[in-house]
Order: structure tokens, then sequence, then C-alpha cells
């Protein structure tokens, strides 16, 4: 049974944009620094003068409390966390069952709120062209999704196309909404044009402390930060991604919401759903008299329900293996879901290939689906 990992990850090595940010950003690189009562070979990022993660039991963005890289997980093979070591990663794979894997940033997910558009897109590229690099040692079994500096959307659209066109990377990654803009503001629309014409997927991500997240500064401490944080934002980006409808607009978008398992999905869906039912009235003609802040409130005729998108395979989740799958299955389909590892995270659970094989309530079909025809068909990778 083919097994696609939709999203494992690396962390960034620490001399990332030494080795290959262009050389006139070189003085802007982002660096990482030794923090004073922590281990020499932690750290964390410094950008535009501010400390990614931040400061333990500080408040602003994210939760604090942790170091950076993540410690590794107990049965990794791979000297560190990165994708320097190649061979180690792929052992690693195969110690887990895994036939292939699309890699996803970690830290460097700060960039989408870095202020100087040209940094971002200068750490974008370095960070591409050494993911593109690596996987290329290992095209049949590795690949990497894409940053691109969405704060400035027709930079982004630019460094999607180099990245999927003349890197071979598999799609782009986005968090769920800008800083404090949304991803449904006007200025973001050609860069959904743009992916629909490269016929590439989105995965929406995001990674607690490392960058700005709905409700990421209710708390101080790392723990309440990443419970609350993370299904919000990616909540905020299918409430986006659904109020611009350009899923009925852009034939080719795929979008998948990862790394907060899959039993929000049918939720969220419903409550999404059943507000523009509400909104579109008895009369489904777009018009709704009741009090909605203004009179009358309408919707384009784009917008339309996500389980829709869910239905049909174009609006996607991770998934954990100790949810009820059963149940998520009956309501959103098996054909709305993807394995997705989280290595090298040390929180990952390394048995969650077996875990799903040998789950007696999923068919055979539904655990092929589950565990590699969704990821294929979403990245549209060529394994033959």
């Amino acid at each position: 049974m083919l097994t696609i990992d939709s999203d494992g990850h690396l962390h960034e090595p620490f001399d990332l944009f030494d080795r290959y940010i262009e050389k006139e950003f070189h003085p802007l690189r982002p660096r990482v620094i030794d923090m004073p009562g922590e281990p020499r070979d932690q750290g964390r990022w410094v950008a535009e003068g501010r400390v990614v993660p931040r400061i333990p039991f500080s408040r602003g963005v994210g939760g604090g409390g942790f170091n950076y890289p993540t410690p590794r997980h107990k049965e990794m093979k791979a000297r560190d966390n990165s994708l320097d070591d190649v061979p180690g990663r792929l052992d690693d794979l195969d110690q887990m069952g895994v036939d292939f894997e699309v890699v996803f940033p970690t830290a460097l997910v700060w960039v989408f709120d870095l202020e100087n558009a040209e940094l971002a897109g200068a750490v974008c590229r370095a960070y591409n062209n050494y993911v593109a690099e690596q996987c290329s040692k290992a095209s049949k079994r590795l690949n990497a999704v894409a940053m691109v500096p969405i704060q400035d959307p027709a930079g982004a659209a630019e460094e999607a196309r180099r990245a999927v066109r003349k890197l071979g990377l598999a799609g782009v990654v986005l968090p769920g909404m800008v800083g404090n803009r949304p991803l449904h503001a006007p200025e973001y629309e050609p860069f959904f044009a743009a992916v629909d014409e490269l016929d590439t997927p989105i995965g929406f991500h995001a990674v607690t402390g490392m960058h700005d997240t709905p409700w990421a500064d209710c708390f101080t401490d790392f723990f309440s930060t990443h419970v609350t944080a993370m299904p919000f934002s990616m909540m905020v980006g299918m409430m986006s991604v659904a109020r611009m409808g350009i899923l009925a607009r852009y034939p080719n978008l795929r979008c998948a919401f990862l790394e907060i398992g899959a039993t929000w999905f049918p939720y969220w869906a419903w409550w999404v759903g059943k507000h523009i039912e509400h909104v579109r009235g008895p009369r489904g003609d777009g018009r709704h008299e009741g009090n909605w802040g203004r009179e009358p409130y309408t919707l384009p005729e784009t917008i339309r329900e996500p389980m829709e998108d869910i239905l049909s395979g174009r609006i996607l989740s991770g998934f954990e293996d100790d949810e009820n799958l059963r149940a998520v299955i009956d309501q959103v389909g098996a054909g709305s879901l993807m394995y997705a590892s989280d290595y090298p995270h040390s929180d990952m659970d390394w048995g969650r290939v077996e875990a799903i094989e040998k789950n007696d309530s999923l068919t055979r079909k539904e655990k092929a689906a589950l565990l590699g025809g969704n990821a294929q068909r979403f990245y549209k990778l060529d394994l033959g």
C-alpha cells in the first residue's frame, strides 16, 4: 500500500542563509543567536531585530517557552533535524513505512511577518533553493513545498512560478492569515490566480511561536498557545478560502489544512456552511432579510459551502490515528484526509502508518486513500 507523508518537516540549518541567500541581502540575513541559560546547540532566530520564537513567558507573537530546534525523536537515524542528511532521513522514512515525503518548513514561517518584502523574497528564494537541491538527491522519495513572500502578492506569484516550474517543488505553503490581514483581502487575488495557473496545491500550515497567528497572544505559555492558535489559524484560513469563492472561480486550486487533526473538519465545514445557507435565504437568491449588520446582506454566487469542495477532494485535512476516523470519514468521505507524520518533531507518532493499517474500522480502500492515494492526487505526484 503506497504511503505518502503529506506533511513532513525540516528544521532549517542555522547556516542556511550564510550558504544560500543572495549576496546583496547578506548583511540583512536572518541569524541564529545563543540565548543566556539555553544550550549552545540550540538558539533563536533574529530577523529585523525580532527574536523568534520569542522569549519564554512574554506576551506577543506565539507562545515562547521552547528552544529551536525542538528535540529529536528517539527513533531518528538522521544526524540532525535538517534536510542536510538525506540518506539518514530516508532510513527514518523506511522505519516509519513511508514511501514518499513532502517536506514543510518549521521555524522559517516567520518570513510571513517580515516587514521588508524584498528581504522576505530573498529569504524564500534561499530556502526554496536549499530544499530543491536537497530533495533532488532523492527525487523518487522526497519533494518540498515552496515558501513565498505573501506580504508581496506579486512577488509571491513570481516566486511560486519559479519554485514550481524551475525548481520542481510540489506546492506552496501559506499561513491562515498574514499578520492581521486575512487572505480574502483583495490584494491577494493575483497570487491565487497564479497558483491556479500553475495547477499546484496550497498547504495551509501554522507553527506555534514562529509567526503571528489568531489569539496567539492570549497566553504566555507554549502549551496553551499551541492548543489554541494552531486550529484557530487554520479555521480562519478556511473561512477566507470560502469567503473568496476562489475554488469556484479557479478550477485547479486545491487546499489542505494541516497538523490540527481531522475532527474539526466536519464541524467547521458545517458551521461555515450553515451561515452561507442562512445568508442565502430560503429563496436561494443570495439575499437575507435578517439583521447581519447591513441590509440587505448578499454573498457572491461563487461562494459555496466548504463541504461541497471537501466531498469533491479539493479541500483536505491531515489526521491523527487516535481520532475516531470512522466517524470523520462517514461525514466528509475518505477522499478528504491525508496521512501526515510531523517528522521529525518529538511529539510525532512513529507508528502511525502501522496503526492505520491495523484499524479495523476502515476498509482497505479507505486505508489506501488516507495513506497515499489522496496525497498523490493532491500534489499530483508522478511516482512511476
